[in-house]
């Protein structure tokens, strides 16, 4: 059959560029679906927080470049929440909670598998390696699947803190230092920077410390000892135990003091609890590793080893300093209770009230204005607290036997 096209030379360039079009997309259609390798299917991931480029091509098992192509992408820069297409990635390899992302031991399935085979092998039962792999039916897997085989690892988003190393972390997580390298390429060989957020996986539990039983009548398992900072002193570290969420509460709040007050002084920490907790010399309570006594911010200034424990009056305590500290507890609603003398309540109040601290939040933080023996109130009158307060935090979520 012979094409008839208008004698207009204009209307023959029109059809022959409509037709130049449809071949065109029908090539790009063409080249999504088959690749030289033969078919290829398309998935696409969610990018998390942590994520970089070369932690998703090594993931997926393709190349940066591969990554750029497929995305468009001119650099390596990609946005948390963004999802980005990976060729040969079906949705269960794509998905957020694939077995390499776990960073649990995988193994990647074979011509011939079975899930009964494969927990033959492993000597381990069809039910585990299921429960292991949330999702994965008995009847579908396939070949270049990546299965978790053993208990699968949790991710963990690590904010760097001053003085930290790589060693230091990989202690704590109980990984190698090779492995933070291989999780976070971007690190290359250098130094670590304060504030900045690595990305790994851990079988370890998130925390292995627990509080048992009250502060005047408890103990304390798997203490952790406070770690240095820059924005104290710790008087004893064989009384410097807590759990893992009092330390990192205590952290985060100095941290907040740094970056607001450059120049502020160092205070003092004195005691926590014994790294099993139990009675303390000096302390009714102190038992569980929830408590914390640390000295006041004084206008006056302070010592290079940190402000003391000296009786202050209102006039002398520096409320801002002071009340950036509670504020970052207060806030996060992690403190039970902060005993600070009635005395010195009132100026911390004002400073409150001056950054912007609402009504209801005066209401339920502190005690003043509704006197001393007012039952309410975060922030409370306890008697010889003119020179130190003392923080009591939360049971941690976990703690069963943490009253």
């Amino acid at each position: 059959m012979i094409a008839r096209f208008s004698s207009s030379p204009w209307s023959a360039f029109a059809r022959l560029a409509t037709l130049s079009m449809a071949v065109q997309s029908a090539l790009t259609l063409l080249l999504m679906l088959v690749s030289p390798a033969g078919a290829v299917a398309q998935g696409r991931v969610t990018v998390r927080s942590g994520d970089a480029l070369s932690l998703l091509a090594e993931r997926f098992g393709v190349s940066v470049a591969d990554l750029r192509a497929w995305n468009e992408l001119e650099g390596d820069q990609i946005q948390v929440g963004q999802e980005l297409v990976v060729a040969g990635a079906d949705s269960a390899a794509a998905g957020s909670e694939d077995a390499s992302a776990t960073g649990g031991p995988v193994y990647e399935v074979s011509a011939g598998d079975n899930l009964s085979s494969i927990a033959q092998r492993f000597e381990v039962s069809i039910d585990e390696i299921l429960g292991w792999n949330d999702g994965l039916r008995a009847d579908a897997i396939r070949v270049g699947q990546r299965l978790v085989i053993g208990t699968p690892r949790h991710r963990v988003e690590h904010r760097v803190r001053s003085g930290e190393s790589l060693s230091r972390i990989a202690a704590r997580y109980e990984v190698s230092v090779r492995d933070l390298r291989r999780w976070n390429r971007a690190l290359g060989r250098r130094m670590l920077r304060a504030d900045e957020t690595i990305v790994l996986w851990s079988e370890r539990p998130e925390s292995r410390s627990e509080s048992v039983g009250v502060p005047h009548g408890g103990r304390l398992i798997h203490g952790e000892r406070l770690p240095r900072h820059a924005g104290y002193v710790i008087r004893d570290r064989d009384s410097a135990y807590g759990t893992r969420e009092t330390n990192d509460a205590i952290v985060e709040a100095f941290d907040a003091v740094v970056a607001s007050h450059r120049r502020a002084p160092k205070l003092r920490v004195h005691d926590l609890s014994a790294q099993r907790g139990g009675r303390m010399s000096g302390h009714r309570s102190h038992q569980n590793g929830r408590d914390a006594d640390i000295s006041y911010f004084h206008r006056r200034g302070c010592p290079a080893d940190g402000c003391g424990f000296r009786r202050l009056s209102p006039n002398d305590l520096d409320a801002e300093r002071t009340w950036t500290l509670l504020h970052a507890w207060l806030a996060k609603d992690q403190a039970h209770a902060i005993f600070i003398d009635y005395s010195l309540q009132r100026p911390l109040y004002q400073e409150a009230r001056r950054q912007g601290a609402t009504r209801e939040e005066l209401h339920r933080w502190f005690q003043f204005p509704r006197g001393v023996g007012f039952p309410l109130g975060v922030i409370r009158h306890f008697p010889q607290h003119r020179d130190h307060l003392h923080v009591r935090f939360r049971c941690a979520e976990g703690d069963d036997e943490c009253r």
